[in-house]
Protein backbone atom coordinates (compact mmCIF):
# COMPACT_ATOMS: atom_id res chain seq x y z
CA UNK A 1 0.00 0.00 0.00
CA UNK A 2 2.80 2.42 0.96
CA UNK A 3 4.71 1.49 -2.20
CA UNK A 4 1.70 2.31 -4.38
CA UNK A 5 1.26 5.64 -2.61
CA UNK A 6 4.91 6.54 -3.19
CA UNK A 7 4.66 5.58 -6.86
CA UNK A 8 1.49 7.65 -7.23
CA UNK A 9 3.17 10.68 -5.64
CA UNK A 10 6.20 10.27 -7.89
CA UNK A 11 4.02 10.03 -11.01
CA UNK A 12 1.98 13.10 -10.03
CA UNK A 13 5.15 15.03 -9.25
CA UNK A 14 6.73 13.98 -12.56
CA UNK A 15 3.67 14.98 -14.55
CA UNK A 16 3.48 18.31 -12.72
CA UNK A 17 7.11 19.06 -13.54
CA UNK A 18 6.54 18.19 -17.20
CA UNK A 19 3.42 20.35 -17.31
CA UNK A 20 5.29 23.31 -15.77
CA UNK A 21 8.14 22.92 -18.27
CA UNK A 22 5.65 22.83 -21.16
CA UNK A 23 3.90 25.90 -19.78
CA UNK A 24 7.20 27.75 -19.38
CA UNK A 25 8.18 26.95 -22.98
CA UNK A 26 4.75 27.90 -24.33
CA UNK A 27 4.72 31.22 -22.44
CA UNK A 28 8.21 32.12 -23.68
CA UNK A 29 7.17 31.38 -27.26
CA UNK A 30 3.95 33.33 -26.80
CA UNK A 31 5.79 36.36 -25.42
CA UNK A 32 8.25 36.22 -28.31
CA UNK A 33 5.51 35.98 -30.94
CA UNK A 34 3.21 38.59 -29.43
CA UNK A 35 5.79 41.27 -28.65
CA UNK A 36 7.25 40.92 -32.14
CA UNK A 37 3.91 41.97 -33.64
CA UNK A 38 2.95 44.33 -30.80
CA UNK A 39 5.92 46.59 -30.07
CA UNK A 40 5.64 49.19 -27.34
CA UNK A 41 3.77 52.29 -28.52
CA UNK A 42 5.01 55.63 -27.21
CA UNK A 43 2.84 58.48 -28.42
CA UNK A 44 3.78 62.03 -29.28
CA UNK A 45 3.24 64.69 -26.64
CA UNK A 46 -0.08 66.50 -26.48
CA UNK A 47 -2.00 68.51 -23.92
CA UNK A 48 -4.87 68.08 -21.52
CA UNK A 49 -6.15 69.41 -18.24
CA UNK A 50 -5.72 66.83 -15.49
CA UNK A 51 -7.90 65.83 -12.54
CA UNK A 52 -6.62 63.32 -9.99
CA UNK A 53 -8.87 60.90 -8.08
CA UNK A 54 -7.68 58.72 -5.21
CA UNK A 55 -11.01 57.46 -3.87
CA UNK A 56 -13.52 55.27 -5.66
CA UNK A 57 -16.37 57.61 -4.69
CA UNK A 58 -14.87 60.62 -6.46
CA UNK A 59 -13.76 58.55 -9.45
CA UNK A 60 -17.19 57.01 -10.02
CA UNK A 61 -19.04 60.28 -9.48
CA UNK A 62 -16.99 62.03 -12.15
CA UNK A 63 -17.00 59.08 -14.56
CA UNK A 64 -20.77 58.62 -14.28
CA UNK A 65 -21.30 62.35 -14.87
CA UNK A 66 -19.16 62.24 -18.03
CA UNK A 67 -21.09 59.20 -19.29
CA UNK A 68 -24.40 60.90 -18.49
CA UNK A 69 -23.47 63.99 -20.53
CA UNK A 70 -21.85 62.10 -23.45
CA UNK A 71 -23.28 62.96 -26.86
CA UNK A 72 -21.39 60.79 -29.35
CA UNK A 73 -19.63 57.80 -27.83
CA UNK A 74 -18.60 56.08 -24.60
CA UNK A 75 -15.83 53.48 -24.91
CA UNK A 76 -14.64 51.74 -21.76
CA UNK A 77 -12.21 48.96 -20.95
CA UNK A 78 -11.72 47.72 -17.39
CA UNK A 79 -9.50 44.84 -16.33
CA UNK A 80 -12.11 43.75 -13.78
CA UNK A 81 -15.87 44.34 -13.79
CA UNK A 82 -18.06 42.91 -11.03
CA UNK A 83 -21.80 42.26 -11.07
CA UNK A 84 -22.69 44.16 -7.88
CA UNK A 85 -24.45 47.35 -6.79
CA UNK A 86 -22.14 49.98 -8.26
CA UNK A 87 -21.66 47.86 -11.38
CA UNK A 88 -25.41 47.74 -11.95
CA UNK A 89 -25.60 51.50 -11.61
CA UNK A 90 -22.85 51.63 -14.24
CA UNK A 91 -24.63 49.12 -16.52
CA UNK A 92 -27.93 51.00 -16.26
CA UNK A 93 -26.22 54.22 -17.29
CA UNK A 94 -24.55 52.56 -20.29
CA UNK A 95 -27.88 51.11 -21.43
CA UNK A 96 -29.57 54.48 -21.05
CA UNK A 97 -26.94 56.17 -23.25
CA UNK A 98 -27.07 53.40 -25.86
CA UNK A 99 -30.84 53.80 -26.10
CA UNK A 100 -30.29 57.52 -26.66
CA UNK A 101 -28.21 56.70 -29.74
CA UNK A 102 -24.75 57.10 -28.19
CA UNK A 103 -22.13 54.57 -29.41
CA UNK A 104 -21.47 52.58 -26.22
CA UNK A 105 -18.74 49.92 -26.16
CA UNK A 106 -17.69 47.96 -23.09
CA UNK A 107 -14.57 45.80 -23.00
CA UNK A 108 -13.42 43.70 -20.06
CA UNK A 109 -10.51 41.32 -19.72
CA UNK A 110 -11.58 37.75 -20.58
CA UNK A 111 -10.70 36.47 -17.09
CA UNK A 112 -11.44 39.70 -15.21
CA UNK A 113 -15.22 39.67 -15.69
CA UNK A 114 -17.80 38.61 -13.12
CA UNK A 115 -20.68 39.87 -15.27
CA UNK A 116 -23.53 37.35 -15.42
CA UNK A 117 -24.68 36.15 -18.83
CA UNK A 118 -28.16 37.52 -18.27
CA UNK A 119 -26.65 40.93 -17.52
CA UNK A 120 -24.64 40.83 -20.73
CA UNK A 121 -27.72 39.86 -22.75
CA UNK A 122 -29.71 42.68 -21.16
CA UNK A 123 -27.05 45.24 -22.05
CA UNK A 124 -26.63 43.95 -25.59
CA UNK A 125 -30.39 44.06 -26.09
CA UNK A 126 -30.27 47.72 -25.05
CA UNK A 127 -27.60 48.43 -27.67
CA UNK A 128 -24.37 48.19 -25.63
CA UNK A 129 -21.59 46.48 -27.61
CA UNK A 130 -19.50 44.13 -25.43
CA UNK A 131 -16.29 42.15 -25.93
CA UNK A 132 -14.13 40.06 -23.62
CA UNK A 133 -10.55 41.09 -24.23
CA UNK A 134 -7.66 38.69 -24.90
CA UNK A 135 -9.65 35.44 -25.14
CA UNK A 136 -7.83 32.16 -24.72
CA UNK A 137 -6.72 30.68 -28.04
CA UNK A 138 -5.25 27.30 -28.99
CA UNK A 139 -1.92 28.63 -30.26
CA UNK A 140 0.33 29.27 -27.25
CA UNK A 141 -2.62 28.35 -25.04
CA UNK A 142 -0.74 28.78 -21.76
CA UNK A 143 0.50 32.20 -22.85
CA UNK A 144 -2.95 33.34 -23.93
CA UNK A 145 -4.25 32.22 -20.52
CA UNK A 146 -1.70 34.30 -18.63
CA UNK A 147 -1.52 37.24 -21.05
CA UNK A 148 -4.11 39.70 -19.75
CA UNK A 149 -5.32 43.11 -20.90
CA UNK A 150 -4.53 44.97 -17.70
CA UNK A 151 -5.18 48.41 -19.21
CA UNK A 152 -8.02 50.62 -18.02
CA UNK A 153 -8.95 52.81 -20.97
CA UNK A 154 -11.92 55.17 -21.05
CA UNK A 155 -12.60 57.46 -24.01
CA UNK A 156 -15.63 59.75 -24.14
CA UNK A 157 -16.58 62.20 -26.92
CA UNK A 158 -13.15 62.79 -28.48
CA UNK A 159 -11.57 64.82 -25.70
CA UNK A 160 -12.19 63.06 -22.36
CA UNK A 161 -10.14 60.10 -21.18
CA UNK A 162 -9.43 58.24 -17.97
CA UNK A 163 -6.48 56.04 -17.03
CA UNK A 164 -5.30 54.57 -13.73
CA UNK A 165 -5.77 51.81 -11.18
CA UNK A 166 -9.50 51.64 -10.44
CA UNK A 167 -11.76 48.93 -11.87
CA UNK A 168 -15.54 48.59 -11.57
CA UNK A 169 -16.90 47.03 -8.39
CA UNK A 170 -18.02 47.63 -4.82
CA UNK A 171 -14.58 46.83 -3.35
CA UNK A 172 -13.24 50.02 -4.94
CA UNK A 173 -15.68 51.91 -2.72
CA UNK A 174 -14.18 50.22 0.34
CA UNK A 175 -16.99 47.68 0.70
CA UNK A 176 -14.82 44.55 0.78
CA UNK A 177 -14.95 43.38 4.43
CA UNK A 178 -11.42 41.91 4.25
CA UNK A 179 -9.66 44.83 2.54
CA UNK A 180 -11.74 47.72 3.87
CA UNK A 181 -10.82 51.22 2.69
CA UNK A 182 -9.43 51.23 -0.86
CA UNK A 183 -6.85 53.82 -1.91
CA UNK A 184 -6.00 54.13 -5.61
CA UNK A 185 -4.92 56.71 -8.18
CA UNK A 186 -6.77 57.50 -11.41
CA UNK A 187 -6.62 60.56 -13.66
CA UNK A 188 -9.11 62.29 -15.93
CA UNK A 189 -7.78 64.05 -19.02
CA UNK A 190 -9.68 66.70 -20.95
CA UNK A 191 -8.05 67.78 -24.21
CA UNK A 192 -6.12 66.49 -27.19
CA UNK A 193 -4.18 63.91 -25.17
CA UNK A 194 -7.33 61.84 -24.75
CA UNK A 195 -7.34 61.02 -28.44
CA UNK A 196 -4.43 58.61 -27.91
CA UNK A 197 -6.59 56.61 -25.52
CA UNK A 198 -9.28 56.53 -28.24
CA UNK A 199 -6.75 55.09 -30.72
CA UNK A 200 -5.51 52.39 -28.35
CA UNK A 201 -9.02 51.35 -27.37
CA UNK A 202 -9.86 51.03 -31.06
CA UNK A 203 -6.79 48.85 -31.70
CA UNK A 204 -7.60 46.57 -28.77
CA UNK A 205 -11.29 46.38 -29.64
CA UNK A 206 -10.58 45.31 -33.22
CA UNK A 207 -7.97 42.76 -32.15
CA UNK A 208 -10.42 41.23 -29.68
CA UNK A 209 -12.96 40.67 -32.46
CA UNK A 210 -15.26 43.54 -31.58
CA UNK A 211 -17.69 45.06 -34.05
CA UNK A 212 -15.88 47.25 -36.60
CA UNK A 213 -15.53 50.87 -35.57
CA UNK A 214 -16.30 53.25 -38.43
CA UNK A 215 -15.94 56.55 -36.60
CA UNK A 216 -12.84 58.69 -37.06
CA UNK A 217 -11.39 61.35 -34.82
CA UNK A 218 -11.45 65.01 -35.74
CA UNK A 219 -7.99 66.49 -36.36
CA UNK A 220 -5.92 67.67 -33.40
CA UNK A 221 -6.56 71.24 -32.37
CA UNK A 222 -3.81 73.77 -31.75
CA UNK A 223 -4.97 74.56 -28.22
CA UNK A 224 -2.05 74.41 -25.79
CA UNK A 225 -3.67 74.16 -22.38
CA UNK A 226 -2.97 71.83 -19.51
CA UNK A 227 -0.12 69.44 -18.87
CA UNK A 228 2.32 68.03 -21.43
CA UNK A 229 1.33 64.38 -21.74
CA UNK A 230 2.25 61.28 -23.66
CA UNK A 231 1.33 57.61 -23.31
CA UNK A 232 3.13 54.30 -23.29
CA UNK A 233 1.09 51.26 -24.32
CA UNK A 234 3.21 48.20 -23.72
CA UNK A 235 3.51 44.46 -23.33
CA UNK A 236 6.56 42.95 -21.68
CA UNK A 237 10.18 44.02 -21.26
CA UNK A 238 10.18 47.40 -23.06
CA UNK A 239 8.32 49.03 -20.16
CA UNK A 240 10.78 47.45 -17.73
CA UNK A 241 13.75 48.90 -19.62
CA UNK A 242 12.10 52.31 -19.82
CA UNK A 243 11.46 52.28 -16.05
CA UNK A 244 15.12 51.49 -15.41
CA UNK A 245 16.11 54.42 -17.64
CA UNK A 246 13.86 56.76 -15.66
CA UNK A 247 15.45 55.72 -12.37
CA UNK A 248 18.96 56.01 -13.80
CA UNK A 249 18.20 59.55 -14.99
CA UNK A 250 16.86 60.73 -11.62
CA UNK A 251 18.93 63.43 -9.91
CA UNK A 252 16.99 64.36 -6.78
CA UNK A 253 14.20 61.97 -5.89
CA UNK A 254 12.12 58.99 -6.97
CA UNK A 255 8.76 58.28 -5.32
CA UNK A 256 7.10 54.97 -6.19
CA UNK A 257 3.74 53.51 -5.19
CA UNK A 258 2.66 50.01 -6.15
CA UNK A 259 0.42 47.31 -4.65
CA UNK A 260 2.74 44.42 -5.65
CA UNK A 261 6.50 44.75 -5.36
CA UNK A 262 8.59 42.01 -6.96
CA UNK A 263 11.15 43.88 -9.10
CA UNK A 264 13.86 41.97 -10.93
CA UNK A 265 17.59 42.36 -10.24
CA UNK A 266 18.02 45.15 -12.81
CA UNK A 267 15.35 47.28 -11.16
CA UNK A 268 16.75 46.56 -7.70
CA UNK A 269 20.23 47.58 -8.83
CA UNK A 270 18.89 50.78 -10.39
CA UNK A 271 17.20 51.76 -7.11
CA UNK A 272 20.34 51.06 -5.08
CA UNK A 273 22.55 52.96 -7.51
CA UNK A 274 20.17 55.92 -7.33
CA UNK A 275 20.61 56.09 -3.56
CA UNK A 276 24.38 55.89 -4.01
CA UNK A 277 24.17 58.95 -6.31
CA UNK A 278 22.36 60.85 -3.55
CA UNK A 279 18.83 60.39 -4.89
CA UNK A 280 16.10 60.08 -2.26
CA UNK A 281 14.07 56.96 -3.00
CA UNK A 282 10.67 56.49 -1.32
CA UNK A 283 8.45 53.45 -1.94
CA UNK A 284 4.87 53.10 -0.66
CA UNK A 285 3.37 49.60 -0.48
CA UNK A 286 0.26 48.12 1.11
CA UNK A 287 0.58 46.26 4.39
CA UNK A 288 -2.80 44.57 3.92
CA UNK A 289 -3.08 42.98 0.45
CA UNK A 290 -5.52 41.13 -1.78
CA UNK A 291 -2.67 38.84 -2.89
CA UNK A 292 -0.90 37.59 0.27
CA UNK A 293 1.30 35.23 -1.75
CA UNK A 294 3.14 38.18 -3.34
CA UNK A 295 4.40 39.49 0.01
CA UNK A 296 6.93 36.87 1.23
CA UNK A 297 9.04 36.93 -1.94
CA UNK A 298 9.29 40.73 -1.65
CA UNK A 299 10.69 40.63 1.89
CA UNK A 300 14.25 39.81 0.83
CA UNK A 301 14.09 42.60 -1.74
CA UNK A 302 12.73 45.13 0.77
CA UNK A 303 15.37 44.21 3.34
CA UNK A 304 18.22 44.64 0.86
CA UNK A 305 16.84 48.03 -0.24
CA UNK A 306 16.50 49.21 3.36
CA UNK A 307 20.15 48.35 3.93
CA UNK A 308 21.08 50.64 1.02
CA UNK A 309 19.04 53.58 2.31
CA UNK A 310 15.72 53.25 0.43
CA UNK A 311 12.72 54.46 2.45
CA UNK A 312 9.83 51.98 2.48
CA UNK A 313 6.35 52.69 3.85
CA UNK A 314 3.53 50.21 4.55
CA UNK A 315 0.05 51.70 4.13
CA UNK A 316 -2.13 51.09 7.21
CA UNK A 317 -5.47 52.76 6.48
CA UNK A 318 -6.72 49.96 4.21
CA UNK A 319 -5.56 48.54 0.89
CA UNK A 320 -3.28 50.61 -1.34
CA UNK A 321 -3.56 49.91 -5.08
CA UNK A 322 -2.10 53.03 -6.73
CA UNK A 323 0.52 52.77 -9.49
CA UNK A 324 2.41 56.08 -9.53
CA UNK A 325 6.01 57.22 -9.96
CA UNK A 326 7.21 60.80 -9.48
CA UNK A 327 10.77 61.73 -10.49
CA UNK A 328 12.73 64.80 -9.35
CA UNK A 329 9.50 66.55 -8.29
CA UNK A 330 9.18 67.42 -11.99
CA UNK A 331 7.24 64.73 -13.81
CA UNK A 332 5.05 61.72 -13.08
CA UNK A 333 3.91 58.37 -14.41
CA UNK A 334 0.35 57.32 -13.58
CA UNK A 335 -0.87 54.07 -15.07
CA UNK A 336 -1.80 50.44 -14.69
CA UNK A 337 1.56 48.67 -14.43
CA UNK A 338 2.59 47.12 -11.12
CA UNK A 339 6.17 46.44 -10.07
CA UNK A 340 5.86 42.71 -10.61
CA UNK A 341 6.71 40.09 -13.26
CA UNK A 342 3.22 40.07 -14.75
CA UNK A 343 3.22 43.77 -15.62
CA UNK A 344 6.83 43.75 -16.83
CA UNK A 345 6.54 40.52 -18.81
CA UNK A 346 3.02 39.32 -19.61
CA UNK A 347 0.31 41.96 -19.34
CA UNK A 348 -0.84 44.67 -21.71
CA UNK A 349 -0.34 47.90 -19.77
CA UNK A 350 -1.03 51.63 -20.19
CA UNK A 351 0.97 54.46 -18.64
CA UNK A 352 0.44 58.21 -18.81
CA UNK A 353 3.63 60.29 -18.59
CA UNK A 354 2.93 63.80 -17.30
CA UNK A 355 5.67 66.37 -17.88
CA UNK A 356 4.16 69.00 -15.63
CA UNK A 357 5.84 70.04 -12.37
CA UNK A 358 2.62 71.35 -10.84
CA UNK A 359 0.86 68.01 -11.35
CA UNK A 360 3.94 66.07 -10.20
CA UNK A 361 4.15 68.04 -6.96
CA UNK A 362 0.40 67.67 -6.38
CA UNK A 363 0.73 63.89 -6.75
CA UNK A 364 3.67 63.94 -4.34
CA UNK A 365 1.65 65.89 -1.79
CA UNK A 366 -1.16 63.32 -1.98
CA UNK A 367 1.30 60.46 -1.61
CA UNK A 368 2.94 62.20 1.36
CA UNK A 369 -0.47 62.23 3.05
CA UNK A 370 -0.74 58.51 2.35
CA UNK A 371 2.68 58.04 3.92
CA UNK A 372 1.31 59.63 7.09
CA UNK A 373 -1.24 56.80 7.11
CA UNK A 374 1.63 54.34 6.77
CA UNK A 375 4.28 52.73 8.94
CA UNK A 376 7.90 53.22 7.95
CA UNK A 377 9.51 49.84 7.50
CA UNK A 378 12.57 48.96 9.60
CA UNK A 379 14.92 45.99 9.43
CA UNK A 380 13.71 44.72 12.81
CA UNK A 381 10.25 44.13 11.28
CA UNK A 382 11.64 41.08 9.47
CA UNK A 383 12.71 39.41 12.73
CA UNK A 384 9.13 38.69 13.80
CA UNK A 385 7.88 37.12 10.57
CA UNK A 386 6.06 33.78 10.98
CA UNK A 387 7.97 30.69 9.92
CA UNK A 388 5.86 30.04 6.82
CA UNK A 389 6.49 33.57 5.49
CA UNK A 390 10.24 33.21 6.03
CA UNK A 391 10.15 29.91 4.14
CA UNK A 392 8.21 31.41 1.22
CA UNK A 393 10.80 34.17 0.80
CA UNK A 394 12.82 31.70 -1.24
CA UNK A 395 10.03 31.02 -3.73
CA UNK A 396 11.45 31.42 -7.28
CA UNK A 397 10.32 34.72 -8.78
CA UNK A 398 9.21 33.08 -12.04
CA UNK A 399 6.32 31.55 -10.08
CA UNK A 400 4.84 35.03 -9.70
CA UNK A 401 4.53 35.44 -13.46
CA UNK A 402 1.45 33.28 -13.19
CA UNK A 403 -0.38 34.71 -10.16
Amino acid sequence: MLKKAIITIMVITGLSVVLILIMQWDVRQGVKNYTRTHPMTETLSSNASIDIFNTGKNFYENLFHDIETAEHYVWIHFFIIRDDDVSHEFFDLLMKKAQQGVDVRLSVDFIGSDIHKKTIKKMEKAGVKIVKSRPIIFKNAFYSLHHRNHRRLISIDDNIAYIGGFNMGDEYLGKDPKLGYWRDYHIRLAGDAGKEVYKQFKRDWTEDGGEKIKSDLPPYTSTRTGGDIHFIFSTGNPLLERTIDWINEAEKSVTITTPYFIPNNKLISALKEAVTRGVEVNILLPDNTDAWFTKPVSYRIEKSLLEEGVNLYLYQKGFFHGKVMVVDHAWADVGTANWDPRSFYLNDESNCIIRDEKVARHLESLIEKDMKDSEKLTRTAFDDLPFWEKALQKTPRWVYYYF
